[in-house]
């Protein structure tokens, strides 16, 4: 058994005023390491208590949290049909929201479940990113990487030949495609549990069922087989990876990169100012940070070595 750290940590920011009539949905970091929170004042129940919409008959109504250098702005989205599951920074101060789920109804008429907004709540523009949507994570040069969950790549909701059949697509700013593992046949990727990049804007994965992490740049992959169990979110940092499981166990621990291993250091608690860990509600990642909201309260962790 791998030992087990403590390392103190204090919340970033207290969103008790913008929880009080809203739930959270999603968060995530920025590229300048500003922080934003998708709420929901309702969320859209779900077919047969089984399957989330796409779009619905009545409105809802969602807010978006931008926090930056201390200070917070709300944008509204009073009026919307959209069932939204992740937010990304794009472009330059406007906000990517999708919908992990997208219904194909015919050649033309495909759900575009991936829309654009600005500061002020109005839509750029919207695109398809495909079903069954897993992850969604912007690069800071603007590439937008998809990863998906088994109905995504075997399809469902109306999809033959399901967008995301590769597992991992990264498109432009624009949803036009620009790449996707189709042609890499060394693994069957199947689920892609985890997605972030690096410094050097490679894009980062991983995958069940062969339980490897990708590393992607300029159309090719290289593989590393981790230690232990998987993970949903993780950090990289150079050869220092942190990462947080929640499926089988809640657990944040750091790996290091040896060969084409990677291997357990240790298991990390984060202790709240009260003495008790962090439980995270919700989890994202950019390049070498990890965002988790625990309650009211935003906490992030730098990957580095000896943590």
């Amino acid at each position: 058994m791998n030992s087990t750290i403590e390392i103190h940590s204090s919340p970033i920011v207290n969103l008790n005023e913008e929880l009080k009539s809203a739930n959270p949905v999603s968060i995530a970091i920025g590229h300048d390491n500003d922080l934003f929170v998708l709420l929901a004042e309702e969320r859209p129940p779900l077919i047969n208590g089984c399957f989330p919409a796409t779009v619905t008959e009545e409105s809802y109504s969602y807010h978006v949290v931008h926090v930056k250098d201390g200070q917070k702005t709300v944008v509204h989205l009073p009026e919307e049909k959209w069932n939204y599951h992740y937010i990304q920074p794009i472009d330059n101060g406007h906000i990517l929201l999708v919908g992990a789920r997208s219904y194909y109804h015919d050649a033309q008429n495909i759900e575009e479940n991936a829309r654009v907004y600005d500061k002020n709540g109005r839509l750029i523009r919207s695109f398809c990113l495909g079903d069954g949507i897993e992850h969604v994570y912007v690069t800071k040069n603007q590439e937008i990487w998809t990863g998906y969950f088994d109905e995504g790549v075997f399809g469902n909701y109306g999809w033959e030949e399901p967008i995301g059949r590769s597992d991992l697509v990264g498109w432009n700013a624009s949803g036009h495609k620009i790449d996707s593992m189709e042609e890499d046949k060394e693994y069957s990727i199947f689920e892609c549990l985890a997605l972030t990049s690096d410094a050097e804007n490679r894009i980062w994965f991983f995958f069940s069922i062969d339980s490897k992490i990708g590393v992607r740049k300029d159309g090719r992959t290289v593989y590393y087989s981790p230690e232990g169990l998987g993970f949903q979110s993780f950090a990289v940092n150079g050869d220092t990876i942190i990462a947080y499981r929640e499926r089988w166990g809640r657990s944040l621990f750091e790996m290091q990169r040896e060969g084409d291993e990677c291997k357990v250091v240790h298991e990390i608690e984060l202790i709240k100012p009260n003495g008790t860990a962090v439980e995270p509600e919700l989890v994202s990642n950019r390049e070498k940070w990890i965002l988790f909201l625990d309650g009211d309260e935003l906490y992030m962790f730098e990957a580095k070595p000896g943590v």
